[in-house]
C-alpha cells in the first residue's frame, strides 16, 4: 500500500491499517528468526545442500534453459544482419590524390578518408577547397 493512501485512511481514521501492516511485519520477522534457528542447527554441507536445492527450485520455475534461450532460424540471423546498422570503416584507401581522381567530389572524398588522414586534411565546404596545413592541394576542380 503507498504511503500516500496510508496517510488517507488514517486520517480517514481508519486504525485496521497499522495493525495489519504492523501483523504483516510480525509475521516476516518470525519466518526470518525460524530460518536463522532452523540454519544455526546446521553444519555447512546441510547449509550448501540447502542453498543447492533452493537454486534449483528457483531455475524450475523459469522453465528449461533451452526454452529460454534465444534460439533463432537461419532466415531470422539473415535478417537482423540486414537490419544491423553497417559501421562506416575508417582504412585507408589510398593518398589523397588517389582518391581525388577516384570520387572527384571533395566531400565524397572526405567520407573516404582515413582516420589520420581526416586529422592532417581540411575541407572548405563553402568553396570545396582541400587545405592540408595553410596550403591549397585541391581547388574543388583540380589538383594543385
Amino acid at each position: 500500500m503507498s504511503d500516500s493512501l496510508r496517510d488517507i485512511m488514517r486520517k480517514a481514521g481508519v486504525d485496521d491499517v497499522k495493525g495489519r501492516e504492523q501483523a504483516k511485519w510480525r509475521e516476516r520477522s518470525e519466518e526470518y528468526l525460524n530460518h536463522v534457528e532452523q540454519d544455526a542447527d546446521k553444519d555447512e554441507l546441510e547449509k550448501r545442500h540447502d542453498r543447492f536445492r533452493r537454486q534449483q527450485e528457483y531455475t524450475s520455475r523459469l522453465g528449461p534453459a533451452t526454452e529460454r534461450l534465444p534460439i533463432l532460424s537461419r532466415e531470422e540471423t539473415k535478417r537482423r544482419a540486414k537490419e544491423r546498422s553497417k559501421k562506416k570503416k575508417m582504412e585507408f584507401e589510398g593518398p589523397i590524390e588517389k582518391l581525388i581522381e577516384k570520387y572527384k567530389d571533395p566531400e565524397e572524398v572526405f567520407k573516404h578518408l582515413s582516420l589520420g588522414q581526416l586529422m592532417k586534411y581540411e575541407l572548405d565546404e563553402s568553396t570545396g577547397c582541400i587545405y592540408e596545413g595553410e596550403k591549397m592541394i585541391f581547388d574543388g576542380g583540380k589538383i594543385i
